[in-house]
């Protein structure tokens, strides 16, 4: 010990490593007599006489007003030279709330904190979080004040101490963690919020070295979490910013209910699972190549995957199926009516079916050129078509056929204007996915309340890659999804005939290959001029496909079409029956034991074979 005005300095001189705070009934000996309270203090090489004594008046400041609490309660009195504490009686003592608050995320930071504030919550924190909170004007407690120890290692300790995880999972209904916290002078929390150090985020910063994104694993942080959602019956757990409002409501009337502080706690936990799976999924490649910019194996040992729920569907595939749409966290980049930054602008929820619908629609969409037209239907596209100017990119896509499109689901790739309106509202669509609407086209289509109207900016722009999820025989299938490779573009192509093809029937190839990949195999695309004339989908033997593609097209649209086949001819019948119809010009990956019987069957009638080496078959 070291009595007296120069205790600071002494310690220091003393080179002791732990000094502290001592709350006493005064006796006749010198800073002695029976002990009230104590809280022990870290010293750290930095110290100086100032620093030390700075951190011990903000424990003073804490412990005498408890102390004097105590004894004024008569939940403490002396007996033969020493401090009696009632636990009982001192766990009845009016206490001030606290919320502990260290959020990498400070989205709404400030008003949670006035929020909290003005329910008269002590406000505890570290780090950034505290002097974000100062920032706004509001009174802070450093954890260190609580701890009595200073933030240690760069900051990598900083809340890992009893007196935090002893304030956040004593259950407060059990008389014996009552007494026991307050025998050691800890007082609870009741709302905890944390959320995490940005580790996936990091993960993806081109060129980050390993050892830099290691600090950005976060271990307080987890900790925290997980004991407060551990002690849910107590303390209200919040991880996401979009939750803090919810959390002030709920506190006007008094406690978070019981209902709530359960959800907030499920919801914990699975951040911090989120977050050590995101870690054990990243690590590896990094650890192994030494920085975060190496490839990440795509289908691991174990895979995790966390998927939020975006919305209750009304129904499934059918009115007697329950469904609901999810999406796999962070996703920010995917297609489809539910990707960031896609906003349903008219009409009612969408169905799943128009979910999967004008997903197709719109992948489809972005691997057209130009102002460009789609409409699907089921899945498979009934119409599409490029043109200098969208609305004859419609009425082309239209035209390829028309009876299918009614109750079809289109996507425009550009923006919608009056015109368009005009011509679109003039047939029954359930859904119409564009780049935009202008104010005028919003106007016309406001008469079709029923239309569901989607605007979506990426519609314009190449989808990226990605992953392909379904579930099979209890089983879960994920492959790399089958995007456009250099291989499908015409420089590429192999002419295989004598013949080769016209500019005209390479175009028409081209749009043909682009659209197959889209179409249910077996799959068969009749193109002419720049449009769809003819699809044979999802049939068992590909000569019924081209029987079904002749059939929309027609038999004057056929003449003259391109045709394009998902996978190789096995047979010669299936281009025999093109041939008949007047189709002069073929692309398929080619690679039948019959190749040169396919090949023979085009040349004998002048028609121009290309062939890919790339198969593109979609079940």
């Amino acid at each position: 010990a070291f009595p007296g005005t120069d205790a600071v300095s002494d310690a220091l001189a003393a080179g002791v490593r732990v000094t502290g705070v001592t709350v006493h009934v005064v006796d006749e000996s010198l800073d002695g007599g029976p002990i009230v309270l104590q809280q022990a203090v870290s010293i750290v090489p930095s110290d100086d006489d100032d620093a030390l004594l700075a951190r011990l008046h903000a424990v003073e400041h804490r412990l005498l007003p408890r102390a004097v609490a105590l004894m004024l309660a008569g939940a403490a009195a002396v007996e033969g030279g020493r401090v009696t504490i009632g636990a009982a009686r001192a766990a009845e003592l009016p206490h001030r709330r606290r919320a502990l608050i260290s959020v990498s995320d400070k989205t709404g930071l400030a008003d949670l904190g006035r929020g909290l504030a003005a329910l008269d919550f002590e406000l505890v924190s570290t780090g950034g979080t505290a002097r974000a909170l100062r920032e706004t004007g509001l009174a802070v407690t450093d954890v260190s004040t609580v701890t009595g120890s200073p933030e240690m290692l760069d900051g990598r300790v900083k809340t890992l101490h009893p007196r935090i995880a002893a304030g956040i999972l004593a259950d407060r209904r059990q008389a014996d963690h009552r007494a026991q916290i307050v025998a050691a002078g800890i007082e609870p929390f009741e709302v905890v919020v944390v959320n995490l150090y940005p580790f996936e985020a990091a993960s993806r910063r081109a060129g980050i070295a390993a050892d830099e994104l290691i600090e950005e694993i976060d271990i307080g942080g987890p900790t925290l979490v997980r004991a407060a959602a551990k002690n849910h019956a107590n303390v209200a757990v919040v991880t996401d910013p979009a939750r803090y409002p919810e959390l002030l409501a709920a506190m006007q009337g008094g406690i978070v209910p019981d209902g709530t502080r359960r959800s907030l706690a499920v919801e914990a936990f699975a951040h911090t699972a989120a977050y050590d799976s995101t870690i054990a999924r990243v690590l590896p490649a990094v650890l192994e190549d030494g920085s975060a910019g190496s490839s990440i194996d795509p289908f691991p040992p174990v895979l995790d995957l966390r998927l939020e729920r975006v919305e209750r569907l009304r129904y499934g595939e059918n009115p007697h199926q329950a469904a609901a749409l999810y999406r796999r966290s962070g996703t920010s980049s995917a297609s489809g009516p539910f990707a960031d930054g896609v906003r349903l602008l008219q009409g009612k929820a969408l169905s799943y079916n128009n979910i999967l619908d004008a997903s197709a629609a719109t992948a489809l969409a972005r691997d057209l050129r130009g102002p460009a037209v789609t409409i699907i239907k089921h899945l498979n596209p009934c119409g599409a078509a490029e043109a200098d100017d969208l609305g004859a990119a419609w009425h082309r896509a239209l035209a390829g056929d028309r009876v299918s499109a009614f109750g079809g689901v289109v996507a425009v790739r550009g923006t919608v204007d009056r015109s368009l309106a005009s011509d679109l509202a003039a047939i029954f669509l359930e859904v119409v996915v564009a780049a935009s609407f202008d104010p005028d086209a919003r106007d016309a289509l406001a008469a079709k309340p029923n239309l569901r109207l989607i605007e979506d900016p990426s519609i314009m722009s190449s989808a990226p890659p990605g992953l392909e999820l379904r579930t099979a025989g209890g089983g879960v299938l994920l492959a790399e999804s089958d995007g456009l490779a250099a291989e499908d573009a015409p420089a590429s192509w192999r002419t295989a005939t004598t013949r080769a093809p016209s500019r005209q029937e390479l175009t028409d190839l081209d749009l043909a290959w682009r659209v197959a990949r889209h179409v249910g195999s077996n799959a068969i695309v009749l193109t002419r001029q720049h449009a769809i004339v003819g699809v044979g989908a999802g049939q068992m033997s590909r000569v019924d496909s081209c029987r079904l593609a002749i059939d929309k097209a027609g038999s004057d649209r056929a003449v003259g079409a391109a045709c394009a086949s998902d996978a190789f001819f096995p047979f010669p019948d299936g281009v025999e029956t093109c041939l008949a119809a007047g189709v002069t010009a073929f692309v398929q990956p080619g690679g039948s034991q019959r190749d040169a019987e396919v090949l023979a069957a085009a040349e004998r009638a002048g028609a121009t074979m290309l062939l890919t080496g790339r198969r593109h078959f979609r079940h």
